[in-house]
């Protein structure tokens, strides 16, 4: 009577080890899957070249994030505006949305990043380099590229809350206080402004410069000062997950694409690495990127929205 208990003990661990191993597998299928998605589309976007206005690359981004949206979002809303920079020239800009409509419905969360880059280099001492657009494939690629792959993956996953993918114009246009920088999300704010308050974003993350190697992103004051219990949760996830990039402690202040929600009262945070050694120089370039970086702020992303469905099922806004 014995050998069949040990026999069925045998198929009982057997048993748990595939369930364990298929698990694990499915979980390195899943990280190649979209690693290898958000690569591409930063590959795509440094061959695009600068992405400033009005150039080559600008103009091709814009096509490609259409294309994108055209296959996978539910809607997309593109919101055109004009920014006067100077007497005598306007430039026209335009803010991208994707909209994914969600399970359950409730206020959409947006998700944002700046898809242009700078069409100077401020931080170059030679004037030659300082004169010269950046290819900017951290700041400015690398968010857009988490947010192309983040189009594949809810339109194959959906979520329960809508979801509002927004590439940002002109975040990057201006020089330092010249007022012409923040142009996109501070057009977007604004015209919430004229809107029913119930038709506002439940909340606003903003991803920007999270590719590099050596990622670092620490609790930016404005984000814990609006959105603490939205931060709580991305670094309560992120602990989770053991993904080490993200720092605990609050160490820079900065003026991003949330800092426009901020100020009308919208729940708004940025997850950025301001520590990038490269930014606003022609050192901006892939080499200087890790598709491990992506797919880490892409993977604490996507668990973050997924937990509020709770809030829904419990009747939050």
């Amino acid at each position: 009577m014995k050998r069949p208990l040990f026999k069925n003990l045998s198929i009982l661990i057997l048993g748990i080890c595939l369930v364990v191993i298929k698990t694990d597998t499915s979980e390195a299928i899943y990280e190649e899957k979209y690693s290898q998605i958000i690569w591409s589309y930063l590959e795509e976007l440094c061959e695009l070249g600068p992405r400033n206005p009005g150039s080559k690359g600008y103009l091709r981004t814009i096509e490609l994030i259409r294309r994108v949206g055209e296959k996978y979002s539910n809607r997309i809303v593109e919101k055109p505006f004009w920014v006067q920079v100077s007497e005598n020239e306007k430039v026209r800009m335009v803010n991208l949305e994707l909209q994914f409509a969600g399970t359950e419905g409730g206020a959409p969360i947006i998700i944002g990043s700046h898809f242009d880059t700078r069409p100077f280099a401020d931080r170059e001492i030679e004037l030659e380099k300082k004169n010269r657009p950046i290819l900017g494939a951290n700041d400015g690629g690398s968010g857009t590229a988490v947010l192309l792959g983040l189009a594949h993956f809810l339109f194959q996953h959906p979520v329960a809350r809508p979801i509002h993918l927004v590439f940002f114009d002109g975040e990057d246009y201006g020089a330092r206080d010249s007022g012409l920088n923040l142009l996109g999300s501070t057009h977007y704010a604004q015209s919430l402004l004229k809107t029913d308050r119930r038709s506002w974003p439940y909340w606003v993350l903003i991803l920007d410069m999270i590719g590099d190697k050596d990622l670092q992103i620490f609790k930016e004051t404005y984000s814990l000062k609006g959105s603490d219990r939205f931060l709580d949760q991305i670094y309560s996830i992120a602990e989770k997950q053991k993904v080490s990039s993200f720092k605990p402690q609050s160490k820079f202040t900065i003026l991003d694409d949330h800092y426009p929600f901020y100020k009308i009262g919208i729940p708004a945070t940025v997850l950025i690495d301001f520590d990038y050694p490269y930014w606003h120089t022609q050192e901006d370039t892939l080499d200087k990127c890790s598709p491990e970086s992506m797919f880490s702020v892409f993977s604490v992303v996507i668990e973050t929205i997924n937990s509020f469905k709770s809030v829904l099922v419990n009747g939050g806004k």
